[in-house]
């Protein structure tokens, strides 16, 4: 009897766990699952640049980051990438967030991702990446190559996933 409970405890710990690892399913309704270019946007960056889609910088692969500064998962992401920055030469990153700018500057020294040649961090006012891509938490990543689009992680890359996107392709 002692085993029986075990191991039922033990299978329905494995369906928890499943379930919290599963990617969430994205929003029917989000344009990118339509639409796999690049998304039209303008973000006001940290250092004072109004950048639109139509201005970006030519990267083979473009990644576009929806992010919150004071999200411990967006932390995580951010210190993740700097670990292995010099696996993204070909890479432009836009980390775009809808909070305050005093914020996402805080964020973006903090995790080095000032004056970087291939990283934008700045804020969306239009809330232009939002929409298209209609994030269901942070951070939300999306892979584009020659603008367009790969994957997108709902809860954030996997970094050696999205090493692996980058060296095949």
């Amino acid at each position: 009897m002692k085993q029986l409970i075990t191991s039922l405890i033990g299978i329905f710990l494995m369906f928890q766990l499943s379930a919290q690892t599963q990617e969430t399913p994205a929003d029917p309704t989000a344009p990118y699952l339509k639409d796999k270019n690049l998304p039209a946007f303008v973000i006001n960056s940290i250092d004072g640049r109004e950048i639109s889609n139509k201005m970006l910088p030519k990267y083979k692969y473009t990644c576009i980051i929806f992010f919150s500064p004071d999200c411990s998962h967006c932390e995580t992401e951010a210190a993740t990438i700097n670990k292995y920055f010099d696996k993204f030469n070909n890479v432009l990153f836009i980390w775009d967030s809808y909070r305050d700018m005093t914020s996402i500057k805080a964020f973006a020294e903090k995790f080095k991702l000032t004056n970087r040649p291939n990283v934008i961090v700045g804020r969306d006012p239009s809330y232009m990446i939002p929409s298209f891509f209609h994030p269901k938490m942070t951070p939300f990543v999306a892979i584009y190559k020659d603008k367009q689009l790969v994957k997108v992680y709902e809860k954030g890359a996997d970094i050696f996933d999205l090493i692996k996107i980058i060296e095949s392709k």
